[in-house]
Formats: C-alpha cells, sequence, structure tokens
C-alpha cells in the first residue's frame, strides 16, 4: 500500500509549519521503508495570483518521489474579496464559500491523477483549507484521512468544511486542543480521530557562543522564530518588549528571525535585533543562546518552534490564548503563558531573576518532546494508523533517524 501526502506546494524552501511537517514526516516514512510520494502543484507558496513556479512531472526532494501538477487558473480578485471577510471573521454566503474555495489554490490535473489512482493510495491531505485538500479528499473520501492544522479561526466554520471533515475516513491531529476544537465544531462520531502529533529532530547539535560569536550579541535575549505579521501575534510582542525594557530598564534584547517585515520603534532599535530566516545550524545555537523563546501566536495546532526551543534545553514563553501552547506548557511545565503586559512582565522578570529554575523548565521541555514527539514515537502512531487502515497488525518498521544512525525497530 503506497502513502501519498497532499499538500499545496512542497520543497526544501517552501516556510510554514503545515509545509514542514508534510515534508518531513514523507522523508521519515520513507526511511522507514513505507513507499511514500508527494502530490503537489507547481506553485511554491501562497501568492496573491496563480502561477507555476515548479515544471510539472515527476520530481524528487531528499529521496521523496514529487509529483507536482498545473495550477489552476482562478479570479484573485473575487478570492481576496472574500477571504478578507473570512479573516475578519464576518459572515459569508454559502455561495461566497463555494466560490472561495473554487478561487482557491487548486488543480484539476491532480484531483484527476488522484481519481485514476485512487486504489493504490492511502491519501493524507495537509492542510484543510486549501483546494488542493478540498476537492482532493473528495475523489476518495473512503481512503482519505485530513491532517488539517485546524485554528479557532474563520475558515474553520465554513459550511463547506464541515462536509468535508465529516465525510472523509479519517483525522490526523497534532495535538489535543486541535482535536478537541474539531469535535467543537464537526460530527466526528463516524470519523477516526487519531491524535498523532509531529515528529521532532532531536540529535541536534548547538552551542550558544557560537550563535553569540557570529551575530555579536553579548546581552541576554528573547528569542521569536516565524513570520513576522499580525497573525503571529508579533507587533503585539514587539509591543510588550519595548514596554518591559523601559519599565525594568535592563539590558535585554529582542531578536526576531523569519520572514516578513515589521514596524519596529526607532527609540528602541539598539533592543531589537531583526534577522531574516535563519535556518539548520544558526537555529538551534540561537535557540540554546536565548534567555527564552517566545511564541505569541495564538493560531496554533502543534507548534514546532516550541518544540525546538525545548530540544535545545530554553524553555519558552506562549499566549495564554492559544490552548495548544499553553497546553503543551502545563504538560510539560516547560514554559510560561501570559495574557496581558502585567503577565508578561512578571513571566519575564521570573525568567530573568531565577537562573536554575529556567534551565529546569529547559530540561523538562526536552524530555517532553523526547517522550511524546521523538520520531520513533510518531512514527509507530501512523503504522499504527496504516495497520488500522489495512486490517493487518504487528508490521515493523526500521528507523534509523534522519541522519540513519541509530537504527531501530518500531513495532
Amino acid at each position: 500500500m503506497k502513502v501519498a501526502f497532499v499538500v499545496p506546494w512542497y520543497g526544501e524552501d517552501v516556510m510554514g509549519g503545515a509545509e514542514t511537517i508534510a515534508r518531513t514526516t514523507a522523508e521519515n516514512l520513507r526511511r522507514c521503508g513505507i513507499e511514500v510520494e508527494v502530490f503537489t502543484t507547481c506553485s511554491k507558496q501562497f501568492l496573491s495570483d496563480w502561477t507555476d513556479f515548479y515544471k510539472d512531472g515527476l520530481h524528487e526532494v531528499n529521496g521523496v518521489p514529487v509529483k507536482r501538477f498545473r495550477v489552476d487558473p482562478r479570479d484573485v480578485h473575487l478570492f481576496n474579496e472574500i477571504n478578507l471577510k473570512l479573516m475578519n471573521r464576518l459572515p459569508i454566503s454559502l455561495a461566497e464559500e463555494q466560490r472561495f474555495i473554487a478561487n482557491s489554490i487548486n488543480s484539476s490535473s491532480l484531483c484527476e491523477y488522484i481519481s485514476r489512482n485512487r486504489s493504490n493510495y492511502v491519501f493524507f491531505f495537509i492542510p484543510y483549507m486549501f483546494g488542493t485538500t478540498y476537492f482532493g479528499s473528495r475523489v476518495c473520501p473512503e481512503r482519505s484521512f485530513l491532517i488539517p492544522c485546524l485554528h479557532d479561526e474563520g475558515y474553520a466554520y465554513l459550511r463547506i468544511f464541515k462536509q468535508m471533515f465529516e465525510a472523509v475516513r479519517g483525522i490526523v491531529f497534532l495535538s489535543q486542543p486541535e482535536s478537541e476544537l474539531a469535535g467543537r465544531i464537526f460530527d466526528l462520531d463516524k470519523t477516526t480521530v487519531s491524535v498523532v502529533g509531529a515528529g521532532i529532530d532531536s540529535d541536534v547539535d548547538f552551542d550558544q557562543a557560537r550563535f553569540r560569536r557570529k551575530f555579536n550579541v553579548e546581552d541576554d535575549f528573547i528569542l521569536y522564530v516565524g513570520r513576522k505579521d499580525q497573525t503571529k501575534n508579533t507587533p503585539l510582542l514587539i509591543d510588550f518588549f519595548c514596554k518591559y525594557i523601559e519599565l525594568r530598564n535592563k539590558r535585554l534584547k529582542l531578536i526576531l528571525s523569519g520572514p516578513g517585515d515589521v514596524q519596529l520603534p526607532s527609540r528602541h532599535k539598539d533592543s531589537i535585533i531583526n534577522l531574516k530566516s535563519i535556518s539548520g545550524q544558526d537555529k538551534h545555537d540561537a535557540y540554546a543562546a536565548a534567555l527564552v523563546t517566545c511564541q505569541p501566536s495564538v493560531l496554533e495546532s502543534f507548534s514546532l518552534v516550541i518544540m525546538e526551543s525545548w530540544v535545545c534545553g530554553t524553555p519558552v514563553l506562549v499566549h495564554d490564548g492559544c490552548k495548544v501552547t499553553r497546553h503543551h506548557c502545563v504538560k510539560s511545565n516547560g514554559g510560561l503563558y501570559f495574557r496581558d503586559f502585567e503577565e508578561f512582565t512578571g513571566c519575564l522578570d521570573f525568567l530573568t531573576e531565577n537562573e536554575g529554575a529556567r534551565k529546569k523548565m529547559g530540561e523538562n521541555g526536552r524530555k517532553y518532546v523526547l517522550d511524546n514527539y521523538a520520531w520513533e514515537k510518531v512514527l509507530q502512531r501512523y503504522a499504527q494508523l496504516l495497520d488500522n487502515f489495512t486490517g493487518e497488525r504487528g508490521a515493523s518498521l526500521s528507523y534509523g533517524g534522519p541522519t540513519g544512525r541509530h537504527r531501530q525497530t518500531i513495532r
């Protein structure tokens, strides 16, 4: 039985949590011996118009076969008009819902390929709100699983998505709060529901001194990793940080890393370091060097960022309004959470003044990741899900980690 991950865009240089989870899961399942392929479009990212960045046909990315299909033309103006309403949680009609999804990222040729080869694959569609998932899963819902990456947002309450969630064979959730949110919105009594999580590379090297030397950072700093925009609450973090250093008069910096632009107060330009996206070694070194990693977003279904920070032994600070990240902090005892500036101040005071407690939270967080989201744990859950689908039992996978070392059998 082959496994196909269906995603709007795919590649090593594609940013985003859902896209990263799709790619790393596909790669690690394939390393276990499961025949995994990826079906995607020729688009590179979410753009304001439709475009084919890649050539269609068969490609290979990190050992995974990737079939790319041409993007359908769409009415960009109409899509943006309806999307703006949804982003502001304004009501829309069923006709507008249908026009919205019809003018999302779609590929008729991708759906046709799924239809012709439906008996050969189990399909995993990620994330939920794009045309590739909506129309692709309708081709053969009995063989389709969603990895929705669901947030409590306007899109989640559309009637078209209610139909989709309730029609597929199963849903793979990244966290328990995400599963509970879906249970409140949709009727999933007849749907296979699995909380699988996302795999995290734990065998990573990190050196805080190396980061400080390379980027010339001497002071303690708060680290932010992710898209710099309103939807991720980056402006709120900048505002709270500036107020905090004014209030406490501390030598503390905020380092921002990720795509996007944000407005930085001129009076605090020396306290905020605005980096472009850092990846690989620099990112792990930054986590290790940080006083704390702050994830202020309230729209998360898992948060790779806080898991990566914990792997490097650094605690996290999250927004109380995000049930997912707050859940991780409570379960792990690896971080703190805030609702407003007063609580933000209290959390930072505690973290800056209690080195022993801060290090212990980092250790707790690392243990939480290893116990729950090490690759062998997550792959075992996928193996069980596939066993249940095929009716087989006792399948075993041989997994050697991202680098092929430390090979073990997963049963």
